[in-house]
């Protein structure tokens, strides 16, 4: 009797294989040429992306430093004989006497001054130095550090601008100072006894181009003589003060691309070459070795595949294609397969028959206990201070305020319809903050003159969903843990929309100028301990269980005192996508 060959030219397996192995032997010699190649290709297109990446980032950092000094040049033709005239008379002891004309004139200096720096483009800082060593005016922007302003107020105030406008270089060009181990570029002007100027931090420069820039590539800025003025690149050679052409020479892994900035120096993209190359290499040698195993696997696996696993797989997926579809129940095994095949159709068919059975009252049983959860955690935040309002209408009855115990009635009437919504629990943060706004009313009647709050919502945030009472809580336990009585409570509320990786928030901050939290309870709070019954701060407690259920995050609530004073809540809510496009 003949045998019969495992491999017949009309199986489907032979065909597999035959098509399969000429595909794999193309394939592989294709991709082994197109890797070969593109290791070249991928850096001539790295150099020429990076060399018009550096040529908009220069062009950038050209237009600020322009505007920077069109500013100076402004500030300084308007205000040169006053600033001359003011140094005179500081200089001749005459502003020590009691002259109003100078106290407005040194405003008029400083509004100067302020217009400047309150707009968006505007530098890190400007300043006019009256008398050398005695008398400064300056003005700093948003990005330069509490730490940084005493630093720079001393340098700016001993400094001798003349002498280093007599040592400058071509027009155009910015001086380029170490104060502290910053660099700063500076841009000023001298007109007799006194100078105006301008700055900005090196970093502030590299950070307006930087900020999008592949982790793989990274920005160094350097002065006309090669030192480094910030850098985005870690380890010692990149530091502060270092030469890029050392830099260059000692650190192989990078590949250099530098632009020149006419007015201090230069731009330099730094590119990890291990980024570039290792993964083209990789994957050739990965073709290589997958081509060899593949001679030798492919026929035996896909005789095996085709046997024994593709077949019954391909018959268990398309049943459970007929279950999603609802086609219950699930469907008998066609052939006669192997045992564990064989008990995996009998499993899932006992798994669908109990879902069947199981999966309404299972779904039910969630939905009813994630209400009762969220009912019993929205109760537990209501506010408690009906019968002090009531006592404050009775107390304004005796003093005959008819209008304002009408506005009381009328807010309490409309608190009362806010909290007894029913089965409500996301608002927008607008319909939130005009609760809060309503609540504070009442209290300003309660505490005349001792209440002074501020609202800081953007519009994007505006209608984004948020749990009920949420904002409404901290207010709360403002009042009842910050107000003293006679002295003013400041409460500040902020709204903003902010995005961390592919994931959108709303930014929530809440802060009052009180005593802040107790330390203990911080310690508290940080270690997660909240399940205490003792009374003390239940609100905040159940605000992080109430954003725990419905988030399913931990971290979303930070909870600190201001390096002043007083408490500061920080809540961070993910936005769903159906939420973006929420109008109320």
């Amino acid at each position: 009797m003949k045998g019969r060959h495992p491999f017949r030219t009309n199986s489907i397996v032979f065909r597999l294989y035959t098509q399969i192995m000429v595909i794999l032997v193309i394939l592989f010699a294709a991709l082994l040429l197109s890797n070969i190649y593109s290791l070249q290709v991928v850096q001539n297109h790295i150099v020429s992306n990076s060399d018009h990446t550096l040529a908009i980032y220069a062009e950038t950092i050209h237009n600020s430093l322009d505007i920077y000094a069109k500013d100076l040049i402004e500030v300084f033709e308007n205000n040169a004989d006053d600033a001359s005239d003011y140094a005179s008379r500081y200089a001749s002891d005459y502003v020590h006497s009691v002259d109003g004309g100078d106290y407005f004139k040194e405003i008029h200096l400083m509004n100067a001054l302020k217009s400047k720096m309150n707009n968006n483009y505007a530098s890190d800082g400007m300043f006019i130095q009256i008398l050398r060593g005695d008398r400064i005016l300056t003005q700093f922007g948003k990005r330069v550090q509490s730490s940084e302003k005493m630093a720079l107020s001393d340098f700016l105030k001993q400094e001798d601008w003349k002498v280093m406008q007599t040592h400058a270089g071509k027009r155009g060009e910015w001086s380029v100072l170490n104060v502290e181990g910053t660099f700063y570029l500076f841009k000023h002007i001298t007109y007799g006894a006194v100078s105006f100027g301008t700055f900005v931090k090196a970093d502030s420069l590299l950070s307006l181009t930087s900020r999008e820039a592949d982790p793989a590539s990274q920005f160094v800025l350097s002065a006309q003589d090669g030192h480094i003025l910030a850098a985005t690149v870690a380890g010692e050679l990149w530091g502060k003060g270092n030469r890029i052409d050392e830099a260059e020479q000692s650190d192989k892994r990078y590949l250099f691309v530098t632009k020149s900035i006419e007015e201090f120096g230069q731009m330099t993209n730094v590119v990890t070459k291990q980024s570039m190359f290792s993964g083209l290499k990789l994957i050739q040698w990965l073709i290589i070795s997958l081509g060899g195993i593949s001679l030798i696997a492919v026929p035996l696996v896909l005789r095996f595949l085709a046997r024994n696993i593709l077949r019954p797989i391909l018959e268990l997926v398309r049943a459970a294609k007929e279950v999603e579809k609802g086609q219950l129940p699930f469907p008998e095994a066609k052939g006669n397969y192997s045992f564990e095949f064989m008990k995996l159709f009998h499993s899932f068919q006992s798994m669908v028959h109990e879902i069947t059975h199981l999966k309404i009252q299972s779904y039910e049983e969630k939905i009813e206990k994630s209400r009762a959860e969220l009912k019993v955690l929205q109760m537990q935040i209501r506010p408690h201070f009906y019968l002090n309002a009531i006592s404050t209408i009775s107390s304004l009855t005796y003093h005959n305020r008819n209008e304002e115990i009408r506005q009381m009635i009328q807010m309490l009437s409309r608190h009362l319809r806010y909290m007894f919504k029913p089965e409500l629990t996301l608002v927008s943060i607008d319909e939130e903050m005009r609760h809060v706004e309503n609540y504070i009313r009442m209290q300003e009647i309660r505490y005349p003159d001792q209440i002074f709050y501020m609202t800081d919502i953007e519009p994007t945030a505006g209608p984004v969903r948020i749990p009920q009472l949420l904002i409404q809580t901290f207010v709360e336990n403002m009042f009842k843990y910050a107000l003293t009585y006679g002295e003013l409570l400041s409460i500040f509320i902020r709204a903003n929309v902010e995005t961390l990786g592919q994931q959108s928030y709303v930014q929530l901050v809440i802060e009052d100028n009180g005593e802040g939290f107790p330390e203990s309870w911080l310690e508290r709070f940080e270690s997660g301990d909240l399940e205490r019954e003792d009374g003390e701060q239940i609100g905040i407690a159940t605000i992080y269980k109430t954003l725990k259920l419905l988030y399913k995050q931990d971290a979303l609530l930070t909870l600190s005192n201001a390096e002043s004073s007083g408490a500061k809540i920080e809540v961070w809510l993910p936005i769903p996508n159906e939420s973006q496009n929420t109008t109320g």
